[in-house]
């Protein structure tokens, strides 16, 4: 499966958009100077040393050999000749779903942008109930909030605050990672931690300096975890401009800056870098198996504990409590599978704050399964 050109067209379409006034690259260099302070690194650097690559396996999605016997004697089947098994019940067919033509009036007046919806939906009853609930969520919390989203079979979008800039927080550890899996790294070389993100409680940084990982472990422990100084022993390595270079391919407006391994970045940025991982994830047995890293992450109370029970999501979160960000990104495999980029200024990783996460998502899923893909 591979994302269709709907999706890539309205991503391509919206780039030019995000040329905002707000001049990212004075902004991120600014952001780093007022965060140097309270993030700072020992300085070090990572020795090497390179085995044999393989492709990662995820260990997890491993089938368990299991074996059966059947009683073939004969007095067993003399004894069961008397009966026969019941005819299997065949599945019913599938009704097509029934649909009606889009009341466009629903996507007028709003306080985000709707985009390219198609011109059938299963309900308009439902898809502006789920429109309304989202109207409300943004006025209550107004410029507190941006959220991107984008159906990955339709192209169907919806942007709101969309080219806000927020510290990118932990969010970028995902992008970064499919960028190296992608290219094509060894992940069996081995890394020597000799640099420990600042004040870092993380598997890597209680194991200290000295300790040896290999890529692979690294990647895990980066998006599973969360883990700093796992993600900044890779950024040590493999550096930032072939990270830049692909952010920018895609339309991506931030960088990674030397000297620092977060960023500033938009939510409009981070849908096209998700719905990057999404595609490369059908594509690349490498960047699958990130997927399913991301699937099984030690934070699991914000899109996820909202949609995870219904079908499989992939995510990556954000936190940093000095500048009140905190954030989500979320590759749903919904029947129609769609991105959900969240991000929020407000005091991080409490029951209150990942309110708006699980709201906006019932409501994206809700919305998501108005939109009517012939075939599903």
């Amino acid at each position: 499966m591979s994302f269709i050109n709907a999706a890539r067209s309205a991503l391509c379409a919206l780039t030019a958009a995000a040329l905002v006034s707000c001049g990212a690259g004075a902004n991120a260099a600014s952001f780093r100077k007022e965060t140097s302070d309270t993030e700072r690194v020992m300085e070090a650097s990572v020795s090497v040393s390179a085995e044999e690559v393989s492709v990662p396996a995820d260990s997890s999605s491993e089938a368990e050999e299991s074996s059966s016997s059947e009683d073939t004697s004969s007095e067993s089947a003399a004894e069961d000749s008397s009966s026969e098994a019941p005819a299997e019940e065949q599945p019913a067919e599938e009704k097509p779903k029934k649909t009606v033509k889009l009341d466009k009036t629903l996507l007028e007046s709003r306080s985000f942008t709707a985009e390219d919806f198609p011109k059938k939906v299963c309900s308009n009853k439902k898809l502006g109930k789920a429109l309304d609930k989202i109207d409300d969520i943004c006025g209550e919390y107004g410029g507190n909030i941006s959220f991107a989203y984008l159906c990955a079979d339709t192209g169907t979008s919806v942007w709101y605050n969309a080219d806000r800039l927020y510290g990118s927080c932990s969010t970028v550890k995902a992008p970064y990672c499919e960028y190296l899996l992608e290219s094509g790294i060894n992940l069996k070389e081995k890394l020597t931690v000799n640099e420990l993100w600042d004040r870092d409680a993380g598997t890597v940084a209680d194991a200290g300096l000295g300790k040896t990982y290999t890529a692979k472990e690294l990647i895990r422990l980066a998006i599973t975890e969360s883990d700093n100084s796992a993600y900044l022993t890779l950024v040590n390595r493999y550096g930032r401009e072939g990270f830049n270079e692909q952010s920018a391919s895609l339309g991506v407006q931030y960088k990674l800056w030397d000297g620092y391994i977060f960023t500033e970045c938009s939510a409009r940025d981070l849908l096209k870098q998700y719905a990057h991982i999404f595609e490369q994830g059908f594509a690349d047995g490498r960047v699958e198996w990130l997927t399913k890293l991301m699937q099984k992450t030690d934070y699991e109370t914000q899109i996820t504990a909202q949609l995870a029970d219904k079908y499989p999501v992939s995510h990556k979160y954000g936190t940093d409590h000095e500048q009140d960000c905190y954030h989500d990104c979320a590759i749903c495999y919904a029947d129609t599978p769609f991105i959900l980029v969240i991000m929020t200024e407000q005091t991080p990783e409490t029951e209150e704050s990942d309110k708006v996460f699980r709201r906006l998502a019932k409501q994206f899923d809700l919305l998501n399964e108005q939109l009517y893909v012939k075939g599903k």
